[in-house]
């Protein structure tokens, strides 16, 4: 089933969402595996509601130092085929392969192979489970024996290990879960507890152990079968509309261009199918001004105006037209403005990027605003603010705070004398740990009058504690917050197919419900609206060119996030399931108000109270991996009461229609 695309708003719009509804039943619609983007299992879904364990694959060494996948810790490839969710990995010198198939209701196949290029020895090689708190101590485990078993049966030489022994299967059973795995190979079981991993319960299946002979392949398959309790009771949830916060604009998006044959298409389609509330652009610095001699700004009156920034410049100029407020980010330096060669990746010292050569200070600045310069005049495009992207990181730039806070200070002083209103994106950190890298910034009396808002990206790092810090300084500065870069996983465009699990959509859209809940963000900029790390697919996407341009379940996550009324306000919202994810906006002069919810347990029903009165219904949308923004019902409030059936595994928005 194919489309031909054409950008007349509604009508594509319609398209898309029939297309969609196409794709999504494609899909093996009984899929119940979870799993991270880097492949260990979260668990069973048994009637939408997770039956939580987490998987991982593991080698430890012979001084017993385990080595587990985790995020960002491992080479990954990802494939699908069929129903199958294949993960390839490289630890160190051994390759995996790891698949994952959802069988059944509640039902799992996992296939684990790996090899060592070389001969090595290691004093296990496994396929691990960790249970988690609902597994205490009166779990019991039934083991499925082989028939007979010799001593070199038990031969892993591991530490902390409470038991251990061969077996054909193992039950685990607590009075409200069970989980149940064969082996199609008699396989070594460890169980480890008291462990330093913040798990009270570890089982390690052995794949092979000892002498590990070149290009052998080891391997096993684990069904996996979960049961438990479903929590199907009710939600209840409370808002408080006279306790209004920060602004929320709505979504924005990242224009950074990569693709010259496939961004044009994302971003027609994004910018006429989503309010696109704020807008980040690259500065190709580098490209502006190559040889150090020469004056860039004047070259570029000359029309000697390098293709990568004349395609940047008319980027931000069409958003602008568009009434859409451009900030401006640089990546790469020229590479007289940097202390070394340019460098990726990390140095001996641990540390990324290269430093600005601050001898050149007063030709850098002279060199950045003069491109600011250009872009008003020659494209008539106002820079709200600038930032070097990721500077605490070293992505390319590196600074230190000090460094931070003398650019803010020093280049805006300079914009000011060139007549340039253009402020500061203070921070702009490659995680949301960063926000120490603020704070001499964002407490310099000369450096707050140029900071224009305060930004972090959310690849990393999004704890409640961190949340709070960033609203914090957000309030310190009186500027607002910006999630500069919306996403989840850095490293995924190295495995690109994981952007169309419906895992992947439902976590994405849980953490930009949990950012605004917290932090408040004026914006949540979505990494990127273009066709890298797209939320869109086909059209030669990631190499898929045999379907044609179709939006994908983050694209509607979006668009369903973006209906939020422009310039409403953050407001409290309350709810007794740690299933739910709840965040709420409402604006008292206008009467709107939107709810946003992630439940990632079971259906079941809602109260939502302290709706105003002004409120007489409130229209229901849902997405999920069978919905795109479909509106499912209008709900009646009734004496500032509403009841609704929120479905489990989905995204669901109420809108008050009054």
């Amino acid at each position: 089933m194919k489309f031909r695309l054409t950008y007349n708003p509604l009508k594509n719009f319609i398209k898309a969402v029939a297309f969609f509804a196409v794709i999504l039943i494609s899909w093996n619609s009984s899929a119940q595996a979870e799993f991270t983007t880097w492949g260990n299992m979260t668990g069973i879904q048994v009637d939408n509601q997770l039956m939580e364990f987490n998987s991982s694959l593991a080698v430890e060494n012979q001084w017993g130092d385990i080595w587990r996948t985790r995020k960002e810790g491992q080479e990954i490839d990802f494939k699908r085929n069929g129903n199958k969710k294949i993960f390839s990995y490289k630890m160190g010198e051994i390759e995996w392969t790891n698949s994952i198939e959802s069988t059944g209701k509640g039902t799992a196949k996992v296939e684990i192979s790996f090899r060592s290029p070389k001969d090595t020895i290691i004093d296990g090689a496994y396929y691990s489970i960790a249970l988690p708190e609902e597994f205490g101590p009166e779990t019991t485990f039934s083991f499925i024996a082989p028939e007979k078993i010799s001593l070199q049966d038990i031969n892993t030489n591991t530490s902390e290990a409470q038991y251990k022994a061969p077996a054909n299967g193992v039950v685990i059973q607590s009075p409200t879960r069970k989980l149940t795995v064969n082996f199609a190979k008699p396989t070594e079981v460890i169980i480890r507890s008291g462990s330093n991993e913040n798990t009270s319960l570890k089982l390690d299946f052995v794949l092979a152990s000892g002498n590990i002979p070149a290009n052998k392949t080891f391997s096993n398959t684990f069904n996996i079968e979960a049961e438990g309790d479903i929590d199907t009771s009710a939600l209840n949830l409370k808002i408080y509309p006279e306790q209004e916060g920060d602004k929320f604009a709505g979504i924005g998006g990242n224009f950074r261009l990569q693709n010259a044959k496939t961004d044009p298409q994302v971003i027609d389609y994004s910018l006429e199918n989503l309010r696109v509330a704020w807008s980040r652009v690259e500065m190709p610095w580098r490209e502006w001004h190559q040889n150090e001699n020469e004056d860039p700004l004047a070259e570029a009156r000359k029309g000697n105006l390098h293709p990568k920034v004349k395609a940047a410049m008319e980027m931000a100029q069409r958003l602008d037209r568009q009434g859409i407020p451009v900030i401006l980010a640089a990546w790469f330096a020229p590479e007289w403005a940097i202390i070394g060669e340019p460098f990726k990746g990390k140095h001996p010292d641990g540390s990324m990027g290269n430093p600005l050569e601050l001898s050149k200070k007063e030709k850098i600045y002279e060199s950045l605003t003069s491109y600011i310069l250009f872009l008003k005049e020659e494209y008539g495009v106002k820079t709200v603010m600038f930032s070097f992207n990721e500077s605490d990181l070293g992505i390319d730039v590196r600074q230190t705070a000090e460094e931070h806070n003398e650019l803010i200070k020093e280049l805006g002083r300079k914009f000011r004398q060139e007549g340039l209103e253009t402020k500061f994106l203070l921070g702009d950190t490659a995680d949301a740990n960063g926000w120490d890298f603020t704070t001499l910034a964002s407490t310099d009396p000369e450096s707050i009058p140029f900071i224009g808002g305060v930004s972090f990206h959310s690849w990393r790092g999004w704890t409640p504690e961190n949340l709070l810090k960033w609203a914090d300084i957000s309030n310190r500065v009186d500027a607002p917050l910006f999630i500069g870069e919306g996403s989840i996983d850095a490293g995924a465009w190295r495995y690109p197919q994981i952007f169309e699990e419906p895992t992947y959509a439902l976590d994405e859209i849980d953490v930009y419900l949990k950012i605004l809940r917290t932090a408040t963000p004026l914006t949540i900029l979505q990494w990127q609206l273009t066709a890298d790390y797209s939320v869109m697919s086909g059209g030669g996407i990631f190499g898929n060119y045999e379907d044609e341009l179709y939006p994908t379940q983050r694209f509607f996550n979006l668009k369903q996030l973006g209906s939020t009324p422009e310039g409403v306000f953050a407001i409290p919202i309350t709810a007794d399931k740690d299933e739910v994810t709840a965040a709420a906006f409402g604006d008292q002069s206008k009467g709107n108000y939107t709810i946003h919810l992630v439940n990632r347990g079971a259906t079941r029903n809602v109260d939502l109270t302290g709706i105003p009165s002004t409120v007489k219904s409130m229209d229901l949308y849902i997405t999920n991996k069978n919905s795109g923004f479909e509106k499912v019902k209008s709900v009646p409030v009734k004496n500032g009461n509403a009841k609704f059936l929120l479905e489990g595994a989905s995204y669901v928005s109420l809108f008050s229609t009054n």
